[in-house]
């Protein structure tokens, strides 16, 4: 969520590949999806935190940016010994969300129809997304109640 994608260079080194700050998302980590109730803890790899970064100055044949920092490895038992397990878990956690498109207009207007096929498209596309970024483990409609 809003994080970078780190290769460990081995040499208290790292490189950032990449600055996923939400655009576009690829998905979820397996930390994300196992906090939201979409997999199992045996499914979360362990992950890494770095702090103290400084830039080193240099960059890989790509271009990438090298810093070097302190990195702390995570593990899932470390996230359920300081917050306790996902409740519910995995096997019983909600699956099928509806979301609400709002569409806001001046006070006494009603939305253009162009305003409301726009809307319609971003619900189209939301629905779309969500499937891909948990891996199809939930579904989302758009169906106001």
């Amino acid at each position: 969520m809003g994080g970078s994608t780190w290769k460990d260079n081995g040499d208290g080194t790292f490189t950032q590949l990449d600055r996923d700050y939400y655009s576009p998302a690829k998905g979820w980590s397996w930390l994300g999806l196992y906090l939201m109730g979409l997999a199992k803890p045996d499914e979360v790899k362990p992950f890494f935190v770095l702090r103290n970064l400084q830039r080193t100055g240099q960059s890989d044949a790509e271009g990438h940016p090298i810093y070097k920092g302190d990195k702390t490895t995570v593990t899932i038992q470390d996230v359920i010994a300081a917050m306790g397990p996902r409740v519910p878990d995995a096997d019983h956690s909600q699956k099928q969300f509806n979301t609400a498109m709002v569409i806001v207009t001046e006070h006494g207007k009603q939305p253009s129809p162009e305003l409301i096929t726009g809307a319609t498209k971003i619900a189209e596309h939301w629905i779309v997304y969500w499937s891909k970024t948990t891996g199809g483990r939930a579904s989302m409609t758009v169906s106001p109640k």
